[in-house]
Order: structure tokens, then sequence, then C-alpha cells
């Protein structure tokens, strides 16, 4: 008989800790991803392209930045190169994908190394040419906002900064 309670002990103890609980719910642009195969460099960097996307507003330049990372934080829109990708392509890419927002390129400002994660990423500057109503992530709660330089370095997330700080306004 005590043979069969230990069993029973036992069954309802695996039982309990195969439950577990519900998944932290994540923004849905985060959940939607369709990435390809991503490019890594011969240092096992990531390969990624930064979309700055520059506008003259009423008072001064504005910068284009998307919801991201924690909440309330904002991001510059960008994301890593697929095989045969250009940085540029990939900015372009991104910047539509993320923000709705289709734009011209500008040049570069050159290229950004996050040591921690791994990750180098390319700068580059665009002006929109067309800002869509229904855009991929948009449809799934991304948000995109228009803000003064001075306002976006206080709002981006702080590895995005130095992106903003190399942006030199003339």
């Amino acid at each position: 008989m005590p043979a069969q309670v230990a069993e029973q002990i036992v069954d309802v103890t695996i039982a309990s800790t195969s439950i577990s609980p519900p998944p932290a719910k994540k923004p849905l642009w985060k959940l939607s991803k369709h990435n390809g195969e991503r490019v890594v460099d011969v240092d096992g960097y990531k390969q990624r392209a930064a979309a700055l996307c520059l506008r003259r507003g009423q008072k001064s330049i504005e910068v284009l930045l998307i919801n991201g990372g924690n909440e309330g934080e904002w991001v510059v829109p960008g994301g890593g190169l697929e095989r045969a990708e250009s940085p540029l392509d990939a900015a372009i890419r991104e910047l539509e994908e993320e923000a709705g927002v289709r734009g011209d390129v500008l040049g570069t400002i050159g290229v950004f190394e996050e040591s921690h994660a791994k990750r180098r990423s390319s700068l580059v500057v665009l002006s929109p040419k067309e800002e869509l109503k229904v855009w991929e992530e948009g449809s799934l709660g991304r948000r995109r906002k228009w803000m003064s330089m001075d306002e976006a370095i206080l709002a981006v997330k702080d590895s995005h900064k130095p992106l903003l700080q190399a942006v030199v306004i003339r």
C-alpha cells in the first residue's frame, strides 16, 4: 500500500511541473517576422542596416522613429541584411516594412558596432517620398512618429543614441 501512495505522489508531482504559465504577451509585430537567412561577416557579427529617415519640419529637421524595444522606447527602423542584399536595399526594405515609409537614399554615414550583441549596422540616410496609410507592421500595432532630433535623442533607446548623434544637421 505505501508503494502505491508513493507512486501517486510522484505522478501528481510530475503532472504539476508540466503546467507552465501563459506566455508573456508580445506585440504582434514582434511575432510576425518572416526573415530570410541573415548575413554574418567573417568575425561572426550580424550585418544590419539602419534607416535614418529625415525630413524638414516646421521648426527643425525631424527624424522618423518607430516603437520598439521596451514599452515606451523608440528605435530607428532597421534590421538584418538578407543574402545578396546591400545595406542600401536592406534600409529601404526595413523602412517600408517597419515604418510604412518609402524613401530615397541620400547617403550613408558609416558602420556602427555593438560588440556585446555582435552586430554591425550600416547607417543609411533617407528622405521620405511616401507615407503609407497601411503597412505590414502597422497593421500589427507598430507605430511611427516624427520627432525633432532633440526629442528623438531623449526618446530613443540607449543603443540607438549613437546613430542619431552621428548626424550633423546643417
